[in-house]
């Protein structure tokens, strides 16, 4: 899929979450689904990561964004990157608080700016929980993020 386009800022489209077993009873730092991507300009700095939580639960989320695949233990298992994949990790972007709309909710990244380089046009991305999720069946969250580009990617 493309990214929109605005002046200097991209911003990629919304992402589900794959690999989430419904009604899977996730723990505290466990791997939420399984590896996903963005397409993204080369190199460029992360101005803002949202998080849909269409499940409405509410609870702290890590999305960790790579340069490359890496390998990550299956959904429901403990986040956990090897020495390798550890020095792929380009940005990772914090969700803590969330905005409640009664059926689902919304977080903003609590981080900095981030800046990263994608030499594929390709962010890989794994998300990690921060609370015990339950995630109902076709409520998994989707997560976007807008860019402002520095070079023609």
């Amino acid at each position: 899929e493309s990214i929109a386009v605005s002046g200097r800022l991209y911003k990629t489209p919304l992402v589900e979450v794959p690999g989430i077993v419904a009604a899977d009873a996730l723990d505290i730092n466990d791997q939420m689904g399984s590896i996903f991507w963005f397409w993204v300009p080369r190199q460029g700095t992360i101005v803002k990561g949202m998080f849909f939580d269409l499940d409405d639960e509410g609870l702290g989320k890590e999305l960790w964004l790579f340069n490359r695949k890496v390998t990550l233990a299956a959904s429901d298992a403990a986040f956990a990157l090897s020495d390798a994949d550890n020095f792929a990790v380009e940005a990772v972007l914090t969700f803590s608080a969330f905005k409640d709309a009664a059926n689902n909710q919304v977080s903003f990244s609590a981080d900095p700016p981030q800046w990263y380089e994608a030499p594929q046009g390709k962010l890989w991305a794994a998300v990690k929980t921060l609370g015990a999720d339950n995630i109902a069946l076709g409520f998994s969250p989707r997560v976007s993020l807008t860019i402002e580009r520095y070079q023609a990617g």
